[in-house]
């Protein structure tokens, strides 16, 4: 498909949401590939890998993070090995066993999270879909978990406080059915809109405008390097 503006700014199309997929992937790749990013990686998965339903690809974006010491018991039981705890009190004595210990917490409090940015047929805009791993639940305290793990704090109350029932909703996703958390896409094209104005815009910098628009409110930030290409590559 060739790089042309949107037919329908503030929305996308199936086929332009696919082509802006593969085309911030070559673009990333050419920035230094995901780890330039802090990511783990970053796919475009076919929908024959996630649904049976004739559907565009999804773009998932993989992050290890690290809860903070507040937070690992708020996460379900991910984070805590009850057995490996009762273990330790019977080798306080023996340094190495300490260690080794220490390292496995270490390596239980990473969670990696898959940030799956799928197209909506209903709202024709992106959505970001994500999993936490032992956060599988509509309660407010998960809700606010969830916050605590991904939302920085300057970015917490006004994601909140965006749409009726706040910014991150709970759901399905919507091409593997699995239950999962969501950025809301109900205020997605009046943002986009009043970010681009009536400006031609083509598929791949509507997503880095929705990636940056998204993405840095819940941690995955796109350097601003990313976005000075665009405007190289047209001057």
């Amino acid at each position: 498909m060739a790089s042309t503006t949107l037919s329908e700014f503030p929305f996308l199309t199936a086929a332009e949401f696919d082509h802006a997929c593969r085309a911030f992937l070559t673009r990333l790749h050419a920035f230094g590939g995901p780890e330039a990013l802090g990511w783990s990686s970053a796919r475009h998965i076919h929908p024959a890998e996630v649904s049976i339903q004739p559907s565009p690809g999804i773009l998932r974006i993989s992050k290890t993070v690290t809860p903070g010491p507040n937070q690992h018991n708020t996460i379900g039981h991910t984070l805590v090995d009850e057995d490996t705890e009762s273990l330790d009190d019977t080798i306080q004595d023996e340094d190495h066993e300490t260690l080794i210990r220490d390292a496995s917490h270490d390596k239980k409090a990473q969670l990696v999270i898959d940030y799956d940015i799928a197209f909506s047929e209903t709202y024709q805009v992106p959505v970001m879909y994500f999993v936490v791993p032992g956060i599988h639940q509509t309660s407010l305290a998960a809700i606010d978990a969830v916050y605590q793990l991904l939302v920085p704090d300057r970015h917490r109350q006004p994601l909140k406080s965006s749409g009726v029932m706040g910014g991150i909703s709970f759901g399905y996703h919507p091409q593997s059915g699995i239950p999962a958390y969501f950025i809301h896409p109900c205020n997605t094209a009046t943002a986009m809109r009043d970010i681009a104005g009536d400006r031609g815009v083509e598929p791949e910098t509507y997503l880095l405008i929705w990636l940056g628009l998204v993405g840095n409110c819940i941690g995955l930030n796109l350097p601003s390097h990313m976005f000075m290409q665009n405007s190289a590559h047209k001057t």
